[in-house]
């Protein structure tokens, strides 16, 4: 059959032949004409040829500006990540090395009293050696004056554990640090005194209580092992240390004990009388007891031997009170008994 279609009508036929618009006989004459055509074939396989989406393409770009999106989120969790935390530790070493914490009492130690002009000046140490201080601060109110300071880690900032600590005394009772009373009344605290004064109990039955007595007063060192018993049933109240190592000459042991037991019946306040009760090197077993009323002659006895050796007075740093249990009403005065009947001669 004749092809009377030319390639240039067939290319104007060719959009409403693939819509599927023309007649049938329209349809014939085309596809006579494509099946020797080539050109025009390859016209109308593209033409067929599904379109690809109008949107596909920005749609692609959407996808990809999502991804970018995603990375670059990604990588600022990732840095505030890392800030957040640099954050955090640059802040936990301020407050570690530079800001602290204040300090409590129990920390640090008066170890050096120097008065001068009406100014009390002190030597502070700390028995951690890992610590520092800094930011020391004298605050006087009702003639208490608290010295405080901070507490920090040892570093280059703050390479020192204590300091120097100056206090105006003017209208000044009692000097305190940290909470802790080292000065009072013109009497410097030293500090096995003040860990003794505080561990002073009301009740001689209260056994824990008098072994943090014992202890502190560190018994042991002063006279060697022993045990205890208590007689408080009735007066007077009696607290018995039984001494286990045996001894060779009492007397020069008798000044140790007269200080121990003057120290127990000033701390414990319904203490009637301390005995000791030991045995000698040939298996003589005695008793000595310290009354209340003995401890007034014997602080009273110490007394004159030291003046009658040249002491003066003042140099005794002690008043004879009326009764031993007076001494432990401040700081001030059990200091001044402790360092009294630790004197050696």
């Amino acid at each position: 059959m004749k092809n009377d279609l030319t390639c240039g009508v067939v290319r104007d036929l060719l959009p409403s032949y693939v819509e599927g618009l023309t007649s049938g006989e329209t349809n014939a004459a085309v596809e006579r004409h494509l099946a020797g055509c080539p050109d025009c074939t390859a016209r109308r396989d593209a033409m067929a040829a599904p379109a690809e989406p109008a949107e596909t393409a920005e749609q692609s770009r959407e996808v990809d500006y999502l991804k970018t999106v995603k990375r670059r989120s990604g990588r600022r969790m990732v840095m505030a990540i890392v800030c957040t935390v640099l954050l955090i530790l640059a802040g936990f070493a301020l407050k570690i090395f530079v800001i602290g914490s204040p300090a409590q009492e129990g920390e640090l130690i008066a170890s050096g009293f120097t008065e001068e002009n009406g100014v009390l000046r002190l030597s502070v140490m700390t028995p951690y050696s890992a610590t520092a201080y800094w930011g020391w601060t004298v605050d006087t109110s009702d003639g208490v004056a608290n010295i405080g300071a901070r507490s920090v880690l040892v570093s280059p900032l703050f390479p020192n554990s204590g300091g120097t600590v100056e206090v105006p005394l003017a209208g000044v009772e009692e000097v305190r640090l940290c909470g802790h009373v080292i000065w009072q009344d013109g009497v410097a605290i030293q500090h096995e005194t003040a860990r003794l004064y505080e561990t002073r109990t009301p009740y001689v039955g209260d056994m824990p209580a008098l072994n943090r007595v014992a202890n502190a007063l560190d018994i042991q060192g002063k006279l060697g092992p022993y045990t205890n018993s208590l007689h408080t049933s009735s007066r007077p109240y009696d607290w018995t240390l039984e001494l286990t190592n045996p001894r060779a000459v009492i007397a020069q042991f008798e000044p140790s004990m007269n200080a121990v037991a003057i120290c127990l019946l000033a701390l414990v306040d319904n203490l009637d009388q301390v005995t000791f009760s030991y045995t000698d090197v040939e298996g003589q077993s005695y008793q000595y007891t310290v009354t209340k009323e003995d401890a007034i002659d014997i602080l009273q006895a110490r007394m004159e031997t030291l003046e009658e050796i040249g002491w003066k007075t003042e140099e005794l740093g002690l008043t004879l009170l009326d009764s031993v249990k007076d001494y432990a009403a401040s700081p001030a005065e059990f200091q001044r008994l402790y360092q009294f009947v630790t004197t050696k001669l």
